[in-house]
C-alpha cells in the first residue's frame, strides 16, 4: 500500500503497518520446520519480520520498505547443510526512513532485530509511491498543464507520466544526494498503445523528498506521433505443449530434479530467479557445477544526447528491480501447456505482503534438433538422438520493454542462460513524417523512423550475468585457452605446410588477467578448472563459458553514462568469492558518481587461483530499430552456455542408445 492509499485511508503509515502485522500475526501458519537455507522467504517469514521491525519501534510515518530479502548463510554452511540441520533464517530489509537509508537485519527464527545501520551517501531503488507522487507533483504543476495544452492536449486525465532516476552526470541538479525522478509522459486513450504516443519535449524533474517539481525542461511542442495498432489482449495466443509425453521432472519444496541434473529455486525480489546448487549425476557420482547463478544487473542507455533523453541509461535491477516486477505466466500462452508454475511471496513498501502466482514457470521440450547424429556408411544406418532440454522461464515488465529470461538445461551436460528482449521499443515524436521530409536528417540523427513522426533511439542492451561456478567443488581456476597462429619453418616439421593454429593455455593468476572480452580476432576458450581433479586420460576437470554472438560498450571510460555501469567494459570479470558482492554494478547505483561495484573490487588486483571464483559475464546487444520491431518487437535472443570440457570421461548420453 503506497502513501497516498494509507493517507486516503485516514491511517498514518506506523498505524497502518502495526495494523498489518496485528492480522499477520494472528493468520500466521507454521514455517517448515527445517527449510533450506537458500529458500526463498514465504509468507510467514514476511509477517514476522513486519512483526519484529513493529516491535522494536522502527517504523514510523515516514517509513518505507525497499527490499526485504533473504540474507544468505555463509557458503561453506550452506554447501554442509543437510535436512536436520537448523540453519538461522534471517533477512535482510532495506528500508528508506525520511531521507535515511537504512539496511536491518532481522533473526526471524528468534525473533529479533540484529542490527539497523545508516547507510551514507546512497539512494535505494524506485518506491512504489514515488510513481504515485510523480503523476501528482507534475499534474498539478500550472507551467506543466500549460506545456501539454500548448501540445494540443486538453485531456490531462489521457496523460500517463512515467518517472526515470537521472543517473549522476555531474550537472547542478547532482549536486548533494537529492533524490531526484526526470518525468517524461505520454498520452493514452483512442485505443491506441501508450508507449508509441510520447509526448516529446518535456521532461519534470522532481525532487521526491521537497515533493516538488524543481524544474521544466522544455524544448518546444512536438506533434504527437499516431501511434500503432492497438495490441488486443484478448486475442488467442496460444502454446502447444512441446514436452515429452510424460512429465520427468519433479519440484519437492524450491528443489527440481530432471534427467541427471538437479538444482535449487528460488525468485529474487530484485534480481529474479536464481538458480543454487547446480549438480550433475555422473554415473552413481553427484558433481557440482555451480553454487550459484543470476542476472546481477541490466543496463540500458539510450544513444540521444538532448536535453530531454541524455539521462535515459536505465539500471534496471539495481534501480527499479525486476524480480517484484515478473509477470504472472499462463500455461498455454507464456509457457507451454504442460509447464509447471511457481508461485512465490513479496511484501511492498507498506508491509503488505502478496503472492505471485505463476511467477515462473518450468518445463520440458523437445527442441526438433538432434543432439547428436552419425551415419554409418559401411552398415547404411543412423545414429542419432533427439534433443532435449529443461527450460525454467520468467519473464519481467520494465515500462515499454518486457524481458524472457530462461535457463535451460541440456541432457549432455550444458547450462544455458539465455535472455530475450520484447515488448514496445522506446520511440520520440519528431516532425517528419517520411525520410523525404527536409527535418528528416536531424530528426534521425540518433535513431531510426519507424513510423510517421516516430523515431526509435538507438540504444543498447547489457546483461550481466553472476555466475558461482563451483567444478567438482570450491577449489577452482580460470584457464584461458588462446588460439594462435604458427608460423612453421618446413626443415623443422617437414610438412608442406607453412600456418596451422594452436591451442597456448593461460591460468589467470589476479583478476586483471581475466578481464576478457569476446573477440573472434583474438579467439580464446574461457575455462573455469578444477586442477586437483583429472578425467580419464589425466585433463583437468572444466567447464567452458561459451559466448554466443556478443558486443561491448562502444563508450569511453570518461563517459558519465559509461562510468554508472562501467561493469560494462568487459565481456568477462572474475573475481574471489565474497558474500557481500553480488550486483555488477555496486549495491546502491542510483545517483552513485560511477565506478562502483566490478571496477571498485577488482582494484586490488585479488588473486583467483587455486580458490573459490565467480564469473561475471555480460551479453552486449546494439539495438539499431528496424521497422519489423514496431509496433510490437519479435523475441530478439542472446545467451551464453556453460559447457562440460574434460569433465566427463566421454559424451554422457552416447552410451544411452537413440531416441
Amino acid at each position: 500500500m503506497n502513501s497516498a492509499e494509507s493517507s486516503a485511508a485516514g491511517m498514518p503509515r506506523a498505524l497502518l503497518w502495526l495494523a498489518i502485522v496485528g492480522m499477520a500475526v494472528r493468520a500466521t501458519v507454521a514455517v517448515a520446520d527445517s527449510p533450506h537455507p537458500l529458500d526463498g522467504l514465504s509468507v510467514a517469514e514476511y509477517e514476522t519480520v513486519n512483526a519484529v521491525l513493529a516491535a522494536a519501534g522502527k517504523v514510523a510515518d515516514e517509513s518505507h520498505l525497499v527490499l526485504v530479502n533473504l540474507a544468505e548463510p555463509d557458503k561453506q554452511r550452506v554447501l554442509a547443510w543437510k535436512p536436520a540441520d537448523n540453519v538461522p533464517r534471517r533477512a535482510l530489509v532495506t528500508l528508506r526512513q525520511g531521507r535515511d537509508l537504512i539496511e536491518a537485519i532481522v533473526d526471524i527464527g528468534q525473533r529479533k532485530l540484529v542490527s539497523w545501520t545508516v547507510i551514507e551517501g546512497a539512494q535505494p531503488a524506485l518506491l512504489d509511491s514515488e510513481w504515485l507522487l510523480s503523476q501528482q507533483l507534475v499534474r498539478a504543476d500550472p507551467a506543466w498543464q500549460q506545456a501539454i495544452r500548448r501540445r494540443g492536449i486538453e485531456n490531462l486525465k489521457s496523460v500517463f507520466c512515467f518517472p526515470i532516476f537521472p543517473g549522476n552526470f555531474g550537472s547542478p541538479l547532482d549536486e548533494g544526494n537529492r533524490r531526484l525522478g526526470m518525468i517524461s509522459c505520454y498520452q493514452g486513450g483512442g485505443g491506441k498503445g501508450l508507449w508509441g504516443r510520447p509526448i516529446e519535449g518535456l521532461v519534470a524533474v522532481v525532487d521526491y523528498d521537497e515533493r516538488q517539481l524543481v524544474e521544466l525542461i522544455d524544448t518546444g511542442p512536438v506533434p504527437v506521433p499516431a501511434g500503432g495498432p492497438a495490441v488486443n489482449p484478448d486475442q488467442p495466443l496460444t502454446m502447444p505443449a512441446q514436452g515429452p509425453a510424460e512429465r520427468r521432472f519433479s519440484i519437492q519444496g524450491q528443489w527440481i530434479d530432471w534427467d541427471k541434473w538437479r538444482f535449487h529455486l528460488r525468485i529474487d525480489p530484485r534480481v529474479g530467479p536464481v538458480l543454487s546448487q547446480v549438480s550433475i549425476l555422473d554415473g552413481d557420482r553427484r558433481r557440482s557445477v555451480m553454487y550459484q547463478g543470476s542476472i546481477s544487473e541490466m543496463f540500458v542507455p539510450y544513444m540521444d544526447p538532448g536535453k530531454t533523453w541524455y539521462y535515459r541509461t536505465y539500471l534496471d535491477v539495481g534501480e527499479y528491480g525486476i524480480g517484484s516486477g515478473g509477470v504472472p505466466l499462463r500455461a498455454g500462452k507464456d509457457c507451454p501447456a504442460d509447464a509447471a508454475l511457481v508461485d512465490a511471496a513479496f511484501v511492498n513498501e507498506g508491509g503488505e505482503i502478496t503472492t505471485k502466482t505463476g511467477i515462473a514457470c518450468i518445463f520440458e521440450r523437445t527442441t526438433g534438433d538432434a543432439a547428436w547424429s552419425h551415419y554409418e556408411v559401411r552398415q547404411g544406418a543412423s545414429l542419432a538422438r533427439r534433443h532435449t532440454e529443461l527450460v525454467v522461464r520468467f519473464i519481467v515488465w520494465l515500462g515499454n520493454y518486457d524481458y524472457v529470461i530462461d535457463w535451460i538445461f541440456t541432457e549432455t551436460g550444458s547450462l544455458k542462460g539465455r535472455v530475450g528482449a520484447t515488448g514496445i521499443v522506446q520511440v520520440k515524436g519528431v516532425v517528419s513524417q517520411d525520410m523525404a521530409a527536409k527535418t528528416a536528417g536531424k530528426d534521425t540523427a540518433w535513431g531510426r523512423l519507424v513510423a510517421p513522426g516516430t523515431v526509435a533511439v538507438n540504444h543498447d542492451h547489457f546483461f550481466g550475468f553472476r555466475l558461482d561456478v563451483d567444478v567438482d567443488g570450491t577449489k577452482n581456476g580460470m584457464l584461458i585457452d588462446r588460439i594462435r597462429k604458427v608460423d612453421l619453418d618446413e626443415s623443422a616439421v617437414n610438412s608442406p605446410r607453412r600456418q596451422v593454429w594452436q591451442v597456448l593455455p593461460r591460468e589467470a593468476r589476479v583478476e586483471s588477467e581475466a578481464r576478457l572480452n569476446a573477440d573472434p580476432r583474438q579467439p580464446a576458450l574461457w575455462r573455469v578448472i578444477n586442477p586437483a581433479l583429472r578425467n580419464g586420460v589425466g585433463n583437468p576437470v572444466s567447464y567452458q563459458l561459451r559466448p554466443a554472438m556478443t558486443g561491448m560498450s562502444l563508450l569511453d571510460d570518461a563517459e558519465p553514462a559509461h562510468r554508472r555501469a562501467a561493469f560494462t567494459a568487459y565481456n568477462l570479470w572474475v573475481t574471489p568469492h565474497a558474500a557481500a558482492e553480488r550486483y555488477a554494478a555496486g549495491t546502491y547505483p542510483n545517483r552513485h558518481p560511477g565506478g562502483a561495484g566490478l571496477p571498485a573490487w577488482t582494484a586490488s588486483d585479488r588473486s583467483i587461483k587455486d580458490t573459490d571464483i565467480v564469473l561475471w559475464y555480460t551479453i552486449a546487444l546494439h539495438h539499431v530499430v528496424r521497422a519489423e520491431d514496431w509496433p510490437i518487437m519479435p523475441l530478439v535472443e542472446s545467451q551464453f552456455e556453460l559447457r562440460p570440457f574434460d569433465f566427463f570421461d566421454a559424451n554422457p548420453t552416447a552410451t544411452e542408445g537413440s531416441q
